[in-house]
């Protein structure tokens, strides 16, 4: 229980980091009763947590090659250009990361971290705090929000380039409350939805089970 609370005071912080610093507005009755509801959200999701913490904690962290083979050689219509498996600053971590570009040296990345072991499973506990709650943000410049992607919770990102308005576009994703994914790249994020159903998401989630 001391480590739910632990992460319950970890999301209390994360959320109030994130709010807009105005001390002459107060918050109105459906601000009140949208944060209570946003609170017992993060409750369940500590409890969460802290059973599947210990579970990762035990799991034995997926193999270099299962982590190549998830690295498609094209994604998005762009060829893989280089990749790399393993972490030599965390060894008990395992991860991997590829790069592709097309012509015209547009890129996009993708990035895979398996929450499995000890530094895997803290670093994964964090992550998920990213998604324990159901957000949107917006200005001039682009967005981010929470959103279901391929039905894996996901946090959607866009932003234009303030020298000639192109769009960058990012997509974090949660993979059975272990794996991590990430995709990154100077394209409209439509696309980068449609790669994302290019990767083999299904063999990470059978993995978890």
């Amino acid at each position: 229980m001391k480590k739910a609370f632990l992460v319950l005071l970890s999301i209390t912080l994360f959320l109030s980091c994130g709010k807009d610093k105005k001390k002459d507005k107060e918050p109105g009755l459906f601000e009140a009763i949208e944060g209570i509801s946003d609170l017992n959200k993060m409750v369940e999701e500590a409890e969460e947590i802290e059973e599947e913490s210990d579970k990762l904690l035990k799991a034995t962290p997926i193999s270099n090659e299962e982590l190549k083979a998830f690295l498609p050689e094209t994604l998005a219509g762009f060829p893989r250009k280089k990749f790399s498996v393993g972490n030599q600053f965390m060894t008990d971590v395992a991860m991997a990361e590829a790069e592709y570009e097309n012509e015209n040296g547009n890129m996009v990345s993708l990035s895979v971290m398996d929450g499995a072991g000890e530094t895997g499973s803290a670093m994964i506990t964090l992550a998920r705090l990213g998604f324990a709650r159901d957000f949107e943000e917006q200005s001039d410049r682009g967005y981010k929000k929470s959103t279901t992607i391929d039905g894996y919770k996901a946090i959607e990102e866009v932003k234009k380039d303030d020298y000639d308005n192109s769009e960058n576009s990012k997509i974090d994703l949660l993979i059975a409350k272990r794996f991590m994914v990430a995709l990154e790249g100077e394209i409209a994020v439509d696309q980068l939805k449609k790669a994302v159903s290019q990767l083999d998401l299904n063999k990470l989630k059978q993995t978890a089970e």
